[in-house]
C-alpha cells in the first residue's frame, strides 16, 4: 500500500477516466462513512489522544527521510500505522479527513501535478472508508479498544478491517500500474502486494499495540517505539534488497535480468498480439570519456543520460541498462512508425551537451530499433536484431536504424541463424575457398586468402556477409574464427612452400587480449612457421580500440607473422594509423580499384596510396581487379600484388596448386582486350 504513486503519464483518456472513477467512489463512500458515525455516534473517542497520533501521521507522511521504498513504484510511510490507529480510536471520519489532508500537504509540499495530487488523496480516503464499512458491518461504531480489552467479535473486525485497508489500497495501485505499464493485473498484483507486503503488514499489524500501549501507560510508548523502529528498519532492508536486484545502482533503471524478465512476461501475455518496439541504446565515444576524465565523470554521464532517456520516452515503457553504456528500452503497443517517431525523439533529445561538473559533455548514442514479433519470436531473437540494427547505427552514424529497413526477407532469417552456427561448426557445414592474389612483377601466387562458405541444410550456400557481422556481435566469433584458422592450418600443406595464408580478423578478435598469445599456440603445435600466415585486419576493426590492435599486432609481428590492413581508404584510415602501426601491407578497398576507369580522382588516390606506402617500405595489395586495363593502370603505379575475378575467383583448395603453376600476366602492359570476369 503505496502513500506515493509512480510518476503519472501525460493525459489519456483511460488514466483520466480511471483517476476520476477513484475519487468519485472516495468521496461516495468517505460520504457514507460520515453519515453512519452521525447516525450511531462514535462513542468516547479520545481525542487527546486522537489528536496526538494525527499529528504523526501528518508528520511522517510529509517527511521524505521517514519514506520507506516500494520496489521502484512509489514509497511505503509509518504513516499507515497512525491512519489505521486513528480508525481504531473510534472516529472513522476523522481518521479519513486526517489521512487525505496529510496526503494533500505532502504532494503539495513536493510540488506534485494535480492529477497525482487527486488520485494520492483520493486513493487514501477510499481505502480507510472500506476498513471504516468494514468495522461498521461487525457493529462496530465506537473505539474498538473501550475498555481495554479485545473480544473476540472485535478482535474479527479490526483483522477483516486491516486486510481490507490493505487490499482495497493495493488493488488500486495495482489498476493504475496497470494503465501506466501496460502490464496484466495478476502480474503487477504479484510483483507489488509480495514487496509491499513486509512493510505494510508490520505497519498495521503495529497499530491496535500503539492504541493499547498508549492507553495503558505513557510508559509503554519508549519501548513500543524501539519495536516499531526495529520492524520499519527491517521491513526497509527486506525491500531495499528487493529493489536492488532487479535495479542499476548506478542509474536505478531496471538491470538487465529484471528487463529480460519484463519481456519474456510481455512475450507470455495475451497483449503481446498488439506486439512492441524494442530499442537498444549505446553511447557514442563512452569509452574515450571514461579514458580521458575518469570514471567517477563517466558514471555521472550514464546517470544524466539515463534521466534524459526517460524523459524523452512515452510513460509506460520499461527503461533498462543492460551494462556498461549500454541501455534497452520497451514500448509496448507500438506500430512500426510509432518506434521510429520515438526512437528519432529520443535520439534528438541528446542533441544539447549534457552539464557534468559544470562543463558540456557530448552524450550522442547510437539506436537500434526491432519489433515484437516481426523481427524474432522470441525476446531473445528480437533483442538480437535490435543490436545488430544499433551496430549499424553505430557504423554508418546514422544514429537510428531500425532493423526492417535494411533486412530483406532472406536476410531476416540470418537472425535465427546464429543459433545454429556452434551445431554447423561440429557438423563441418563450413568449408573454405582460397582466392589468389599475384605478385604483379612476376606474375606469380604470393598468398591466397581463405574465405569463409556456409552449405547450411535448408538455406544453402550462404555468403559471410549474411552471417558474419552478426557473429561479430556476440561470442560466437571466437569459435568460428578458431575453426577457420585450424582448418587453413590443415590445408596448408596444399599450398607452395612460398605461399602465405591469409585470414581475416575481426575487431572482437583484437579486443580479446589472449587471441594473439593463443593463435601463435596454435601455430607452434601443428608446426607452422608464422611467416607463412598472413593477417589482414580492416580500419574500423583497429579504431575499435587502438590501444589494443596496437598490441595485437606489435605481438605477432614480433613472432614474424605478416599484418595487412584491410579495407584502406574505406573506414578509418588517417596518416595516424600508418604512423602508430606497424604493418607489412595496406590492401586498398576494391570500391576504389572497379571505379579506378571512370573516376580520375579515384585514380589519383590510387597512384598516392601506393607512391605513400613504399615510402613507408609497405607492399600494397588491390583488390577487385577485374579486368585487364586496370591491370596495367596499377603495374603503371607500381602496385605489388593484385586479387581479383581478373586473376581468379575464390576456388577451393585442390585447384590452388593448378594455379600456383601458371604465370597470370607479363610485367609489362598488356593490351586491352575487354575481358573482365
Amino acid at each position: 500500500m503505496t502513500t506515493s504513486t509512480p510518476q503519472l503519464a501525460p493525459s489519456k483518456r483511460p488514466l483520466d477516466a480511471f483517476i476520476a472513477f477513484v475519487a468519485i467512489v472516495a468521496v461516495v463512500t468517505s460520504t457514507v462513512v460520515f453519515a453512519l458515525e452521525r447516525h450511531h455516534g462514535n462513542g468516547s473517542v479520545n481525542w487527546i489522544l486522537f489528536g496526538a497520533i494525527g499529528f504523526l501521521l501528518v508528520v511522517t507522511e510529509a517527511t521524505p527521510s521517514a519514506a520507506l521504498r516500494f520496489g521502484s513504484e512509489g514509497l511505503v510511510t509509518p504513516s499507515w500505522a497512525f491512519a489505521f490507529a486513528l480508525l481504531l480510536l473510534g472516529s472513522p471520519a476523522s481518521a479519513i479527513a486526517v489521512m487525505a489532508f496529510a496526503s494533500m500537504i505532502s504532494d503539495i509540499a513536493s510540488k506534485r501535478g494535480i492529477d497525482r495530487l487527486v488520485f494520492n488523496a483520493a486513493q487514501v480516503s477510499t481505502s480507510l472508508a472500506f476498513g471504516s464499512l468494514t468495522l461498521f458491518a461487525f457493529g462496530v461504531h465506537g473505539p474498538i479498544f473501550d475498555p481495554i480489552r479485545l473480544s473476540l467479535h472485535d478482535g474479527i473486525a479490526m483483522i477483516l478491517s486491516g486486510v481490507v485497508v490493505f487490499l482495497t489500497n493495493g488493488i488500486i495501485i495495482g489498476l493504475l500500474l496497470t494503465f501506466l505499464e501496460r502490464k496484466r493485473f495478476m502480474a503487477i498484483a504479484r510483483q507489488g502486494l509480495m514487496l509491499s507486503m513486509t512493510a505494510d503488514a508490520s505497519m498495521l499489524a503495529i497499530a491496535p499495540v500503539l492504541v493499547v500501549s498508549v492507553q495503558v501507560s505513557p510508559l509503554m510508548v519508549p519501548l513500543l517505539g524501539t519495536t516499531a523502529l526495529l520492524v520499519f528498519l527491517t521491513a526497509r532492508q527486506a525491500l531495499h534488497r528487493a529493489h536492488d536486484a532487479d535495479h542499476d545502482p548506478l542509474t536505478q533503471l531496471l538491470n538487465r535480468r529484471a528487463f529480460l524478465g519484463a519481456l519474456e512476461e510481455f512475450a507470455a501475455s495475451s497483449t503481446h498480439e498488439n506486439g512492441a518496439a524494442i530499442f537498444i541504446l549505446d553511447l557514442d565515444k563512452f569509452k574515450e570519456v571514461n579514458d580521458r576524465l575518469g570514471h567517477r565523470v563517466g558514471d555521472h554521464v550514464l546517470q544524466q543520460f539515463a534521466t534524459r532517456l526517460t524523459a524523452a520516452l512515452p510513460g509506460g515503457a520499461v527503461v533498462a541498462r543492460l551494462g556498461g553504456d549500454e541501455f534497452a528500452v520497451l514500448v509496448r503497443g507500438a506500430s512500426a512508425d510509432e518506434a521510429g517517431a520515438i526512437a528519432s525523439r529520443v535520439h534528438a533529445s541528446f542533441g544539447d551537451p549534457l552539464q557534468v561538473d559544470g562543463f558540456p559533455l557530448s552524450a550522442a548514442s547510437s539506436i537500434g530499433v526491432a519489433m515484437f514479433p516481426e523481427h524474432g519470436s522470441t525476446p531473445g531473437e528480437v533483442l538480437h536484431a535490435a543490436d545488430v540494427a544499433m551496430y549499424r547505427a553505430k557504423r554508418y552514424r546514422s544514429g537510428v536504424e531500425v532493423f526492417e529497413s535494411f533486412g530483406t526477407a532472406r536476410e531476416h532469417g540470418r537472425v535465427s541463424l546464429l543459433a545454429d552456427v556452434a551445431g554447423a561448426i561440429e557438423q563441418q557445414q563450413f568449408e573454405l575457398l582460397y582466392q589468389p592474389q599475384i605478385d604483379m612483377r612476376t606474375g606469380t601466387l604470393d598468398a591466397v586468402e581463405a574465405l569463409l562458405r556456409w552449405e547450411h541444410p535448408i538455406h544453402g550456400t550462404i555468403a559471410p556477409g549474411e552471417f558474419i557481422g552478426l557473429a561479430e556481435q556476440t561470442d560466437l566469433i571466437g569459435p568460428l574464427t578458431s575453426y577457420i584458422l585450424e582448418r587453413a592450418l590443415r590445408d596448408l600443406p596444399e599450398l607452395p612452400d612460398t605461399c602465405r595464408l591469409a585470414l581475416n580478423i575481426s575487431a572482437r578478435n583484437l579486443q580479446d587480449r589472449h587471441f594473439a598469445r593463443e593463435t601463435l599456440d596454435v601455430l607452434d603445435a601443428a608446426g607452422v612457421a608464422p611467416s607463412r600466415i598472413e593477417l589482414e585486419i580492416t580500419e574500423s576493426a583497429i579504431a575499435d580500440d587502438p590501444e589494443l590492435a596496437r598490441l595485437a599486432v606489435e605481438e605477432f609481428r614480433a613472432a614474424g607473422v605478416s599484418v595487412t590492413i584491410d579495407d584502406f581508404g574505406t573506414g578509418y584510415a588517417s596518416f595516424a594509423m600508418l604512423r602508430d602501426f606497424h604493418v607489412d601491407r595496406i590492401k586498398i578497398d576494391r570500391s576504389f580499384i572497379t571505379s579506378a576507369q571512370t573516376s580520375e580522382r579515384n585514380t589519383e588516390i590510387i597512384g598516392s596510396i601506393v607512391d605513400l606506402a613504399h615510402r613507408l617500405g609497405l607492399e600494397v595489395t588491390a583488390e577487385g581487379v577485374e579486368c585487364i586495363d586496370i591491370w596495367n593502370l596499377l603495374t603503371d603505379f607500381g602496385c605489388d600484388l593484385a586479387q581479383g575475378f581478373l586473376v581468379s575467383r575464390p576456388v577451393a583448395i585442390n585447384e590452388i596448386r593448378a594455379l600456383a603453376a601458371e604465370t597470370w600476366f607479363a610485367t609489362e602492359p598488356i593490351a586491352s582486350t575487354g575481358l573482365a570476369s
